[in-house]
């Protein structure tokens, strides 16, 4: 008896207040939400000591009267929404009335504020366990609210704290984030590190660009979509300005950031076929949605949010981003294809598109030759040298001659290129148009694979045995669960057995290894059909180490140069180049 008690009132604020107001970064995001709630057009942030010393926001917003003020930091006091049912219709940034009362209780506050209607601004100052004060003061239309001493009654969060500079980071990222969702809004913010950053009410690429200035404004792209109840804007960059990391790859719903991965993963999957494994696109999207199909009342700093229906504006973006990315790359490859010059410092040039001049005669010599699948004379696999079981190869070589696939063209009467070789194990080397290119005999091969594939239905053979998915954990079986479906689509058929799962039918091309083919599958997202056919297409082209006889090595290079899309169904480029006076450059030669 007498185990349990009741918390003293200021304890329980105190440790209420943690929830919402975890470190400065924290309380500077709410009090920004605020000002841009009070339709606040121009912002002043200052922070001190990484914020722990002061946090000040100047706005010139509708500000508010006494009365109002006096309310402001009581525990769930807002003037967002009046009941729960407003949820489904508040567009604010801020709805809880959580944040002023949880500031309140861990620093000391000062706020002074004046509305249109009021003669004379007032100044409120909270200290935790002292009485509020509120007085009249002069002072303009707007609020500039200060906070000062963070957690200096709670050591339990304040001896977790990082360095004043990484405080200060956080803070700074607390103010870009909003900065970008909010373009049309001034900003100025100061923090003691450098100069302060001015931001002019701007457009969204704009606002990118000035926040992001390591990629010029000229080379970013708005991308608009809509669908029932959403729309969206997304700003990015073409593919051949990557980045190994997430760090450019945000994005923002209803003008919050949020960590959605599906969204993010479906912009990921937009640019597969663009970018290598490991490379992620320059992209922020921004998205908003009606305020009853999603939910952002889960987290205290509405930092998650949940879809009613998330596969709407997933399917509306990705079939966006895939239409400009093929629009890129037919008037500005430039942007489409990776510049190896930056890791190799050689200067080497990217690709610059389907080869309309340089290759316009044999291209046209050889245009009367379609992919028509018609019958086995009016094409042939090319020859291999050597011996070699290529089992997955074959396969397509017999579906072919039976009119299942398109046949190769015939070869054009006159090359346009001079073949030289092949050299350093997968590259054949060829001199065309005054420079020297190397084709990925692999990646081009895969992709000729891969565009013949999908230029089928699909299809599923039954398997003699089913082969069982080995599962890791539960969380694994989970997503095999939910991947079934898209699967089947691609031609697999998974069954549950007891608690495993079998594979019952696959594709033809991934009939071999089908269980570890699905299971590799199901850990994807997106397309599970193309990625099948990337996956059969990259098992069943020619490999690093396999010769081509001179006669096989030309047909691919020309068949390569007709492509359309010069990059495998993974996103590697296929070939690259060096033009003569990189060359000369590069051995100190005049040119």
């Amino acid at each position: 008896m007498g185990v349990i008690h009741v918390l003293p009132p200021e304890t329980a604020r105190l440790i209420a207040a943690g929830e919402v107001i975890d470190r400065p970064a924290s309380a500077l995001r709410e009090l920004i939400d605020n000002a841009i709630d009070s339709g606040a057009s121009e912002l002043s942030i200052r922070i001190e000591e990484g914020g722990v010393g002061l946090i000040r926001v100047v706005d010139d917003g509708s500000g508010m009267d006494r009365a109002d003020l006096e309310l402001s930091i009581l525990p769930h006091a807002t003037s967002k929404i009046a009941s729960a049912d407003d949820l489904l219709t508040a567009r604010s940034l801020g709805f809880r009335g959580e944040a002023l009362a949880s500031i309140a209780a861990a620093a000391s506050l000062e706020i002074v504020t004046k509305d249109e209607a009021s003669t004379s601004a007032h100044r409120l100052v909270s200290r935790p366990g002292s009485s509020l004060i509120v007085e009249a003061c002069a002072g303009r239309r707007g609020s500039a609210v200060s906070v000062s001493g963070l957690f200096e009654d709670y050591p339990a969060r304040r001896q977790f704290l990082k360095r004043p500079q990484a405080e200060a980071s956080l803070c700074r990222q607390a103010f870009e984030d909003k900065a970008l969702a909010h373009p049309s809004v001034g900003f100025r913010f100061e923090s003691g590190q450098g100069k302060p950053i001015v931001l002019r009410p701007s457009s969204r690429i704009g606002r990118v660009a000035a926040l992001y200035p390591e990629l010029p404004g000229g080379l970013l792209h708005l991308v608009k979509f809509s669908g029932k109840g959403f729309e969206g804007e997304l700003v990015l960059a073409g593919p051949a300005y990557s980045r190994p990391d997430k760090r450019m790859l945000q994005a923002f719903v209803n003008r919050r950031r949020v960590q959605e991965w599906g969204l993010l993963g479906a912009i990921d999957y937009a640019f597969a076929g663009y970018l290598p494994g490991g490379l992620h696109p320059f992209a922020f999207l921004f998205l908003e949605v009606d305020p009853a199909l999603v939910d952002f009342n889960i987290h205290p700093a509405k930092k998650e949010v949940r879809f009613k229906d998330p596969e709407g504006p997933r399917r509306a973006m990705g079939a966006a981003v895939q239409a400009f990315l093929s629009e890129l790359s037919r008037r500005d490859p430039a942007q489409v294809s990776p510049d190896p010059s930056s890791e190799l410092e050689l200067g080497l040039a990217p690709f610059e598109g389907p080869l309309e001049s340089a290759f316009a005669d044999s291209r046209s010599r050889s245009s009367a030759v379609q992919h028509t699948g018609s019958s086995p004379g009016s094409g042939a696999p090319w020859p291999m040298a050597g011996e070699r079981d290529w089992a997955a190869y074959d396969e397509l070589r017999e579906r072919s001659s039976a009119g299942l696939v398109p046949a190769p063209p015939a070869p054009a009467p006159e090359r346009g290129f001079r073949y030289l070789g092949s050299a350093l194990g997968p590259f054949l080397v060829f001199e065309l148009e005054g420079a020297l290119w190397f084709l990925d005999q692999h990646a081009a091969h895969e992709r000729m694979l891969f565009d013949e594939l999908m230029g089928r239905p699909p299809e599923s053979q039954e398997l003699l045995m089913p082969e069982e998915i080995e599962v890791e954990d539960a969380e694994e079986d989970a997503r095999i669960g939910e991947a079934a479906r898209g699967l089947a689509e691609a031609g697999f058929r998974l069954e549950r057995e007891g608690g495993a799962w079998l594979v019952a039918a696959a594709p033809p091309e991934l009939a071999k290894g089908a269980a570890e083919a699905a299971r590799e599958l199901a850990r994807g997202s997106g397309d599970a059909l193309r990625a099948a056919r990337a996956m059969a297409a990259c098992r069943a082209a020619i490999k690093d180490g396999d010769s081509l006889d001179d006669a096989a090595a030309e047909e691919l290079i020309a068949r390569a140069l007709r492509l359309p899309e010069p990059r495998c169904p993974h996103g590697r480029p296929i070939w690259s180049r060096i033009t003569r006076e990189q060359l000369y450059r590069l051995v100190r030669r005049e040119v």
